[in-house]
């Protein structure tokens, strides 16, 4: 009798899958990765081809998602899981990954820390994920932005941007008296000083289009060192279908293959896990509550750089920020604000009531002055569900909507951004909007760890109704701050991998 193809096997092989992996082989336990996805990338495309598409996506007609969605990179990634994942969106945009490396290959690559107070209701102490945090960190290299060259304590850093160093400077001259606003160089998963294999950043402004130079974080990179283990294997295009139970797991793939361990860790993103989970959950009628950010984006103008070209830099978030609207510990909301003159010129130009050349031109003459600003709330300012669409057999379909109460939430947020930005020397120009839910792609909360009933995991992320069943993505966060998660679902991926291999014996070869 054939024994278990590996201790463990790992669905996914995006950040959460990675993270999971390094602790277990570390500890000689056999892991099985199986990716949806293969090596083929945009690596060896030109750069007019990766800006622009093979066949120029990049002049579609704009569709009003995030100008980094619309990106050829991002085409690539989101539109196969729209058509092969089954998951359809009722007021909710579905975005997933199949693709190596998951939502890694277009992701914002911003990093937040929760704090004490952040995880208070979760069945872990902060101690515990701070130490992951800092051996994620080492793994993945991070930088702050800076209007110098070298950090105060010798680290080095990236050239923050002319106009968004013009904001912080009236900010520190400025604060708000009651503290309730902060604004801050953004720190973010990207090189300011090569690594092997991963070159330095370059300031090309790439940053979406793939980055070619390999600075961005992407867990694609981490895959190569997996890879030089004994312990790790990696199958391409091997999409997880199904999970059944004998003696230990098997996972079904859509090609018929079959592979069986003791114990598998789901690492799909959290839409991919509802995916993979919709036969062994009783969703019934109320289906799975699905947290995520809504999301609000506001153009601004800064006068003082009026006909000024912008100067080199990444097209990453620039400064990060923060506003408390309550007394509540979740209470406030954390964002980003980006220079648009670093970002891709024809999601400006097509929103433009102009002509396309007289667009560009009118871009590239006040393009220097523009910053966006986007905002995100926490996850219970949101109202989602995936249910299933028994119009579709095993189909799904995640509604989507907002929290009660928040429209005037929401709108009492805006006046008091208002505030700060005349305060900073900012306009705020006419076309602020509330994202249509799940385009933050911040997604929590499905399988929350602590919980009791068929929907809860424990604190090691195992599943109650299928024990030797873990999930180490963001389903099982309990709850969702406004901050940016993925840094933290890396953290609590490596925390969980830490445990299963001090407590999980390696099954007999």
């Amino acid at each position: 009798m054939n024994g278990p193809d590996a201790d463990f096997i790992i669905i996914g092989s995006g950040p959460a899958g990675v993270s999971a992996a390094f602790p277990l082989i570390a500890a000689g336990r056999r892991v099985l990765m199986l990716d949806g996805g293969d090596d083929a990338g945009s690596q060896g495309e030109s750069r007019s081809v990766r800006v622009l598409g093979s066949n120029l996506e990049s002049l579609r007609k704009d569709d009003g998602s995030s100008p980094k969605l619309q990106t050829p990179a991002a085409r690539g990634i989101l539109e196969p899981f729209r058509r092969q994942s089954g998951i359809t969106g009722d007021g909710f945009i579905p975005i997933g990954s199949l693709a190596r490396g998951g939502l890694s290959n277009i992701w914002g690559a911003q990093i937040s820390y929760l704090d004490a107070e952040d995880i208070a209701a979760w069945p872990i102490d902060v101690a515990s994920l701070q130490t992951s945090y800092e051996r994620v960190a080492n793994r993945i290299g991070i930088s702050s932005n800076a209007d110098f060259t070298t950090g105060a304590h010798g680290e080095p850093v990236l050239p923050l941007g002319a106009t968004a160093a013009d904001v912080l400077h009236r900010h520190q001259a400025a604060k708000p008296a009651d503290g309730s606003f902060r604004l801050f160089p953004a720190v973010n998963a990207i090189l300011s000083e090569e690594r092997p294999g991963r070159a330095a950043c370059d300031l090309r402004g790439d940053c979406l289009y793939g980055c070619p130079s390999g600075a961005i974080y992407n867990s694609r990179q981490d895959l190569l060192l997996l890879r030089k283990s004994p312990h790790f294997r990696l199958l391409d295009n091997m999409q997880a279908m199904s999970l059944t139970r004998s003696s230990g797991w098997t996972v079904g793939t859509a090609d018929g293959s079959s592979f069986s361990a003791p114990r598998i860790i789901l690492a799909a993103g959290v839409l991919g896990t509802a995916a993979l989970l919709a036969d062994l959950l009783p969703l019934g009628e109320q289906g799975l509550r699905l947290l995520n950010s809504p999301t609000l984006a506001v153009p601004l103008l800064c006068p003082t750089r009026l006909l000024r070209s912008p100067t080199p830099t990444h097209s990453l978030a620039q400064l990060g920020l923060s506003l408390r609207y309550g007394s509540g510990a979740s209470d406030y909301v954390t964002g980003a604000i980006y220079e648009v003159g670093t970002l891709p010129a024809q999601s400006f130009v097509n929103r433009m009531p102009l002509g396309r050349k007289a667009g560009r031109a009118a871009f590239e003459l006040i393009g220097g002055s523009l910053l966006v600003a986007t905002i995100y709330y926490p996850g219970d300012q949101s109202h989602s569900y995936i249910r299933r669409d028994e119009t579709a057999g095993k189909g799904l379909t995640v509604r989507g909507g907002f929290a009660e109460g928040f429209g005037p939430r929401a709108e009492a947020l805006k006046k008091m951004l208002r505030r700060e930005w005349k305060r900073l020397g900012l306009i705020q120009l006419p076309g602020a909007s509330l994202a249509e839910p799940g385009i933050d792609a911040h997604f929590a909360g499905t399988l929350p760890m602590g919980a009791a009933g068929p929907f809860g995991t424990s604190s090691d992320g195992e599943m109650n109704l299928h024990p030797g069943l873990y999930v180490v993505d963001g389903s099982i966060l309990p709850d969702l701050s406004s901050k940016y998660v993925t840094m933290t679902i890396m953290a609590n991926a490596d925390r969980i991998a830490h445990r299963l291999a001090e407590t999980e014996a390696p099954s007999a070869l």
